[in-house]
């Protein structure tokens, strides 16, 4: 990275070939028009953070300590959004039939609906990304992204926070 004169680093050329920016800019983006489209059809209690949930959240149900990991948050933070999300409706919490202890959340007939809903919000959203950059070059960022995503799994994260 190119330092300045007074050996400060030049914040603006970082910026310019560091990919975690532009990643960053279009999750973003594409999470506010998927709430846009979500409000449309009546999801309009919806909130950002509750995409934790809903990105997890196997069809068949999942624990809560597996979404709080899947999540990379507390259980407790969990617990909030999962609170949140079933007082919407979208979500209940039924015992595990494998412990009798646990609890495992799953989507209610509302949220069934909802996720049908989302499958059809994410076409749009890439359809309309496609039509910008066109179908070669969108294929070629999925799979690329999905290569990245898969292999950066195996790459060693470090110090976690909070941990010395």
């Amino acid at each position: 990275m190119k330092k300045k004169e007074s050996g400060s680093i030049d914040i603006e050329t970082f910026r310019a070939t560091n990919i975690g920016q532009p990643l960053m800019e279009v999750a973003k983006d594409f999470q506010r028009r998927a709430l846009a489209k979500f409000y449309e059809r009546g999801h309009d209690e919806l909130q950002p953070s509750h995409q934790a949930v809903l990105a997890y959240l196997h069809a068949s149900g999942t624990r809560l300590t597996e979404l709080a990991e899947l999540a990379g948050m507390s259980k407790q933070a969990m617990g909030q959004l999962v609170d949140e999300i079933e007082r919407l409706g979208y979500v209940e919490r039924v015992p595990d039939p494998s412990d009798g202890r646990a609890k495992i959340v799953r989507f209610t007939v509302s949220g069934k609906k909802l996720i049908r809903d989302g499958t059809k919000i994410a076409s749009e959203i890439q359809e309309q990304y496609t039509a910008l950059i066109g179908v070669k070059r969108f294929e070629q960022l999925r799979e690329i992204l999905d290569e990245l995503r898969s292999k950066a799994k195996m790459l060693p994260i470090g110090d976690e926070v909070g941990e010395k």
